[in-house]
Parts: structure tokens; C-alpha cells; sequence
């Protein structure tokens, strides 16, 4: 597994007017391609109802963050220890999606003194298989076509619409029935380059590199976790988390596996307030009032 120097990475953050600074903060860790504005209101809401600095942070290669040529999920921990440094947060709560979930559950098993509780979105502790990386590198492969294909003189709003078409275009119709896009794009969040057109604001060929081979992308994920960990994941997702429970309570024995119904693999997405709810209720906070 290639390894680097860790990079500073961007971040957004929260503090709510009756902050408890005694508390540790939550950070917030995006999927692949998306970046830390990926999570609409829930990163407000967690401060607000729980009195807990609250942080968004880009992975490298994404967003604000610096592009590395080196890229997998091991570099991942070594960045969210730095910044953990940085904003000197001797732990933390984790709340990782996809990606970001790989990265909770790394960081805990390598430094679990560092880490108060993960929460984990759609992600099994299994290896992906072959099927599912096949279907990233197929999506990436599509955006950077649609990057490539863009007609001049299109607004933002439309130079994300002709990504996602493009993509759902291209999709096979059973990865195409799981695939979800929000209607604000975070999924496909935009910059724009000198020629005055958009691209998207994540290394796509240094990302399409890593997954040529899922082997490369992340060691696996072994050890043992004794702290609190809840596995969040989509009843309709792909990724089929609660095949893995047993594997899961091996290497997180304290884990709680909460299913939500309608949901694919961006459960936050499809059912926010059913994502919100259940990660308060793990974390023992004020519960929603609706």
C-alpha cells in the first residue's frame, strides 16, 4: 500500500452559541467524488442537538483538499490524524460515508484512543467486491467523459445535470435502479476551469487510478474495536451491509446495525431524518422533536 507524507486538509465547521467544549467534536468524512459540503443540514443539526463542535473535512484528491498522486484508504487515516491535530482534538466522534466510513473504521483500529465512537454509512468491513468497484470505476469513467463532452456556455446548475445524465445514460439498468443523485449535486460538486466550462472538484483521474485495482485501494480492515460503532446502511443499497453483521461484530464487538427502509448506499440522501435520528439515538443526545 503506497504511502506519503499527509496532507492539510479543507474543512468547513460548526460551533453552536452553547457549545460544550468539554465534549468532543464530530467530524463529518464524505464518499468518493464528493466533497464536505455532502452533508446539507445534518452537520447543523448534529451541532445544534448536541452542543458538539462539528467539523466537515474534503479527503485529498477532493474538493478544497490538495490532489496527491498517492491516493487510498490507508493515506486517508493518516490525513484525519493530522487534522485531528491541528484543530487539537485529542478524540473525536467520526461519522463517515462510504469512503469516509473505510476511514472511521481504520482510524479506530489504528489509533482507538483517539476515537470516542464511529458511525459508519453503508459500508461493510468485507472487501468490495469486484462487481462494485467495477460499477465506481464505470461512473468515474462516464464523468470524465461528460467533463470532457460539455457543451460551452452552460450554467453550473446544467453543467451538473449533464454530468448526471450522462452517467445515468450510461449506466446498465441494474446499477442505474441503486444510483441516486441529490437534487442540490453535492454528489457532483463543480468548479470552474480557465476555459470558463466545469469540471468536477475531485481528482478524477488520480481516483480512477486507484480503483483500477481494489487491492491497491485499501489494506484490509482487521483488528478490534472495542469502542461504541453503529453501521447505518440502506435496505435497498448494493453493498448489503447486513450480510456482513457477523464479520462486522468480530472486529467492532459493541456494533449496532441499523437498517433503514427505502434507502440505497447515500442513506443521509434518500432518508435524512431516518439518518439523523437513528445517529443521535446511538449517540445518547437530545432526540429530534418533530
Amino acid at each position: 500500500m503506497a504511502s506519503c507524507a499527509p496532507v492539510t486538509l479543507a474543512f468547513n465547521s460548526i460551533e453552536p452559541e452553547d457549545c460544550d467544549n468539554e465534549k468532543s467534536p464530530v467530524i463529518f468524512l464524505h464518499g468518493l467524488t464528493a466533497s464536505k459540503d455532502y452533508w446539507y443540514e445534518i452537520p447543523q443539526a448534529v451541532a445544534n442537538l448536541t452542543r458538539r463542535k462539528v467539523y466537515m473535512v474534503d479527503s485529498r484528491n477532493h474538493g478544497d483538499s490538495p490532489w496527491s498522486d498517492v491516493f487510498n484508504f490507508d493515506v486517508n487515516v493518516d490525513d484525519l490524524l493530522l487534522f485531528m491535530d491541528t484543530i487539537k482534538a485529542p478524540k473525536a466522534i467520526l461519522v463517515g460515508h462510504s469512503m469516509g466510513g473505510i476511514t472511521s473504521m481504520k482510524t479506530a483500529l489504528r489509533a482507538p484512543e483517539r476515537v470516542e465512537k464511529i458511525v459508519v454509512e453503508d459500508i461493510p468491513v468485507t472487501s468490495i467486491n469486484e462487481q462494485t468497484v467495477g460499477a465506481i470505476r464505470l461512473k468515474l469513467k462516464l464523468a470524465k467523459e461528460a467533463v470532457g463532452m460539455m457543451p460551452d456556455g452552460l450554467s453550473e446548475a446544467k453543467a451538473r445535470q449533464f454530468i448526471i445524465d450522462h452517467i445515468l445514460n450510461g449506466l446498465p439498468p441494474e446499477i442505474k435502479a441503486v444510483t441516486k443523485f441529490d437534487e442540490n449535486g453535492n454528489l457532483i460538486p463543480l468548479k470552474k476551469t480557465e476555459d470558463g466550462k466545469y469540471t468536477l472538484k475531485a481528482n478524477l483521474d488520480g481516483i480512477a487510478a486507484a480503483v483500477q485495482d481494489g487491492k491497491n485501494l485499501s489494506s484490509k480492515i482487521e483488528g478490534t474495536y472495542d469502542g461504541p460503532a453503529c453501521f447505518i446502511y440502506g435496505m435497498s443499497s448494493p453493498f448489503l451491509v447486513k450480510n456482513d453483521e457477523e464479520n462486522i461484530k468480530k472486529i467492532f464487538p459493541k456494533a449496532e446495525l441499523v437498517g433503514i427502509e427505502g434507502a440505497t448506499h447515500t442513506v443521509h440522501n434518500d432518508c435524512c431524518l431516518e439518518f439523523l435520528a437513528a445517529m443521535l439515538d446511538f449517540l445518547h443526545e437530545q432526540p429530534i422533536i418533530y
